[in-house]
């Protein structure tokens, strides 16, 4: 967390009291600022932000995350982004339940399940009934996005975890993930196509988006972030632009078939975790797709999906062993096994937390498993 004693810095310091919050010091208060106003020239904690944003809607403020735009020297610059209590590490998201801005380390709170729930996820027109859900994505409380695999739909689930709308493939989709609040974007496999279909809920209804893509290579994994794409084909990892231009092959592991099989982005974009299904480990990328931890465990085999809450937190479906574990935010260590088989887990095949809810969503043969956590 960024709490910052007077002791982290010299006492008396100009350079760093220089920024500290500028209505906290008035009234006496060391607090260290959070934001710069470019309007006020004036600097902010979390708290009086807010205050300040509520009076002057329209002036232009910088986070920590540009402290480059603040009027700093390079080595308080560096200063500020550090994390307090993890001094190797650099601020990277605010929580929202502290006000203050942390590391990654900070957030790696344990889920801790306190019941469970199992909905079944079939509709009358399903040409199988035994469908097996091998994505989910959460645009709001009520609007809950499955991709079934077995069917080759797309189905929309209300708050209750009931069907009220669906969208048809001429293939399988395989994957999905949350381009804007109202629209996902689903990779989809069926012989030569290989491509990402755009998704939208308009009134209530899944109907076509703006467009689709098409590529060289298979498209199974999908993550986003910013206006980047990033594609797993099986074996390797590609960073695309919204537009479907190559902008880089990240990773590539030709050792076997499902060696790059899913993919998640850490929520300040510097780390991409992919699994690697084949050889039960769960790899952590830095940007530019150099390997920066590769994490095995006995309770994870044949890893499939893999989603990163807007807190880091890495949660993880071992399909043949039947679990959900949770992971640190660096992908090194185990932190849970969540759920097992004998919580009626059946080879999961996709995870995603619902913040506004605190429920983890299992997708797996036939229903979906919903973990009440906190």
């Amino acid at each position: 967390m960024a709490t910052y004693s007077k002791s982290t810095v010299a006492s008396g310091s100009d350079s760093f009291r220089d920024f500290c919050c500028f209505p906290c010091l008035e009234n006496k208060i060391d607090q260290w600022a959070d934001f710069y106003c470019e309007n006020c020239q004036k600097f902010y904690c979390a708290k009086c932000i807010n205050r300040h944003g509520q009076l002057f809607g329209t002036h232009v403020t910088y986070g920590r995350g540009d402290t480059s735009k603040w009027p700093v020297a390079k080595e308080v610059e560096d200063f500020l982004q550090k994390c307090d209590l993890h001094e190797d590490k650099h601020l990277e998201m605010f929580c929202e339940d502290h006000s203050q801005l942390c590391c990654t380390n900070c957030v790696d709170q344990v889920f801790i399940v306190q019941g469970k729930s199992e909905y079944n996820v079939s509709i009358p027109s399903d040409l199988d009934k035994n469908c097996y859900i091998n994505d989910i994505c959460v645009l709001s409380e009520d609007q809950i996005l499955v991709a079934d695999c077995k069917n080759n739909r797309v189905k929309l689930l209300n708050h209750q975890y009931q069907v009220v709308g669906h969208y048809d493939f001429y293939g399988y989709p395989r994957d999905m993930c949350k381009i804007t609040p109202s629209e996902v974007a689903v990779t989809v496999y069926q012989g030569d196509l290989l491509e990402v279909q755009f998704v939208s809920v308009n009134g209530g209804q899944l109907v076509k988006g703006r467009w689709m893509l098409q590529f060289y290579h298979e498209c199974i994994g999908i993550a986003h972030d910013l206006q980047d794409l990033y594609l797993t084909s099986g074996t390797a990892l590609y960073k695309y632009s919204m537009k479907g231009d190559l902008l880089k092959k990240l990773y590539e592991d030709t050792s076997d078939k499902l060696t790059v099989l899913k993919c998640a982005v850490s929520p300040s974009g510097d780390k991409i975790f992919i699994t690697n299904n084949t050889h039960h480990k769960v790899l952590t990328l830095a940007r530019d797709g150099t390997v920066l931890q590769t994490f095995t465990d006995p309770d994870l085999q044949n890893p499939a999906g893999i989603h990163v809450t807007a807190l880091g937190q890495v949660l993880v479906c071992g399909t043949s062993s039947s679990t959900i574990i949770q992971l640190d935010g660096e992908g090194k260590k185990k932190l849970a096994t969540l759920a097992t088989k004998r919580d009626r887990l059946d080879e999961p095949n996709s995870v995603f937390y619902n913040r506004s809810t605190a429920f983890i969503i299992l997708g797996q043969w036939s229903s979906i498993l919903v973990l009440r956590v906190k």
